[in-house]
């Protein structure tokens, strides 16, 4: 019985932790998304000042902070996914304690 509990404390301690990943993924990712925006918006003003030749180069820039973004995200859905995995788990253990 004491093993079990402290399963489900060490369990509890690591969704906690992902949890707090997780929260701090989904404020980075707003950050980025802001950011992103900000950056577009310097694009678009530095398009009609310097003409396309120069846009291009900022495109190329634009286009990969956008794929960071996309690792990101995609990092951000990993993470989710094994926090479902976790809880998943725990919530077999519960059933297990208390069966």
């Amino acid at each position: 019985m004491s093993t079990v509990l402290a399963e489900l404390s060490g369990l509890e301690e690591r969704v906690r932790k992902a949890t707090d990943l997780l929260d701090r993924l989904r404020d980075e990712n707003r950050t980025v998304a802001g950011e992103r925006d900000e950056l577009r918006a310097k694009l678009k003003t530095l398009e009609v000042a310097a003409g396309k030749q120069a846009a291009a180069d900022w495109k190329i820039r634009v286009k990969a902070l956008e794929e960071e973004r996309a690792t990101l995200m995609e990092e951000r859905r990993a993470l989710a996914r094994r926090l479902e995995e976790m809880l998943a788990k725990l919530a077999v253990l519960e059933k297990a304690v208390h069966a």
